[in-house]
């Protein structure tokens, strides 16, 4: 299949979701990453920061989609470069679309969540050349609707951040407003 055929399936199959929702919400969601593994040595083990914006799709007896942008941005600590050190910036962008069923069958309490997305990665050390690679991501966990414009989030999501001896694995406490 060629590139434009593509791009409009995808583009048909969002907009039948849309109409196919019984409600349809936007919001925002920040929060903190853990990083672990390979990403976590990368940035010292140093807490990231993600900022993000979605569209809340529900289609009743608990059933959800959550189509999502994500930027997250971790700030490193020093890491041995031959004989000096050096500071790693590391940053990506994520576009993806997360399941969600809430097990009160309504858009409230508590829900579980999985999902796939595709992440940009930038990574920037103090001293020498940036890098960049892109790959699929996937993400699970479970969260609290507290009402209708405020939930609280737990995930761990993984992706690849290096070609080589790049997993990018993290923990992810979010809390998001939507409108």
């Amino acid at each position: 299949m060629n590139r434009p055929l593509k791009s409009i399936l995808a583009l048909s199959f969002c907009v039948t979701s849309a109409c196919l929702a019984q409600e349809i919400q936007p919001g925002v969601h920040a929060g903190l990453n853990l990083p672990v593994g390979d990403l976590g040595s990368a940035v010292d083990h140093r807490f990231g920061l993600l900022v993000g914006g979605h569209v809340g799709l529900y289609y009743g007896n608990g059933h959800e989609l959550r189509p999502r942008l994500d930027y997250t941005n971790y700030q490193g600590g020093w890491t041995p470069d031959g004989d000096t050190f050096s500071r790693n910036t590391i940053s990506s962008w994520q576009a993806g679309c997360d399941y969600l069923f809430y097990t009160e069958t309504r858009p409230l309490g508590l829900y579980l969540t999985m999902g796939l997305g595709y992440q940009w990665w930038n990574v920037s050390p103090e001293h020498g050349p940036s890098h960049s690679t892109s790959g699929l991501s996937m993400a699970a966990g479970a969260g609290y609707r507290i009402n209708r414009s405020f939930s609280v989030e737990a995930r761990f999501t993984t992706g690849q951040f290096q070609e080589t001896n790049g997993q990018a694995n993290a923990f992810q406490a979010l809390a998001s407003m939507r409108f």
